[in-house]
């Protein structure tokens, strides 16, 4: 597992988390949770939503994000993406305390794999106060090695 992201997975990651993050923070507001959803760099650059159904109106979340893995997985087999990164509601220790995060796993094709939590607070009103972004590396699931 690298430890750096080469520049094409940074750039791929940039765009990931301003498609995932706002879409989070949006689904907090209005709804006060979410459920597990992702976003896929395509070979050709392009960014787009996935999400998965199973017909199940409310899912466990280890499940969506279970079933998400298994999209992007055949789709990296296919060569139809570079990048992908499923975005979910978790809890993160600060301190030592437990904080609700947005947690935003992502994976490039050069085998670099992170984890991004944004712990966040919900205040009067249903304000929403977001953290600083904590990264750190993660276990690749999604690209095979040496794709």
């Amino acid at each position: 597992m690298p430890g750096q992201p080469t520049p094409e997975a940074r750039q791929d990651y940039d765009a990931l988390l301003n498609a995932l993050m706002p879409f989070a923070e949006q689904m907090l507001k209005q709804h006060g949770e979410f459920f597990p959803f992702g976003a896929a760099v395509s070979t050709a650059g392009e960014v787009t939503a996935h999400a998965t159904y199973d017909g199940n109106e409310l899912p466990p979340s280890e499940e969506v994000i279970a079933s998400l893995t298994k999209v992007f997985q055949g789709e990296a087999r296919e060569g139809k993406i570079r990048a992908a990164g499923i975005c979910y509601d978790g809890r993160i220790v600060q301190g030592d305390k437990k904080v609700d995060a947005v947690m935003i796993t992502m994976e490039h094709q050069s085998g670099h794999a992170s984890k991004a939590c944004v712990p966040y607070t919900k205040g009067w009103f249903g304000k929403y106060s977001f953290g600083q972004m904590i990264a750190g590396l993660e276990e690749p699931k999604i690209f095979p090695a040496g794709t």
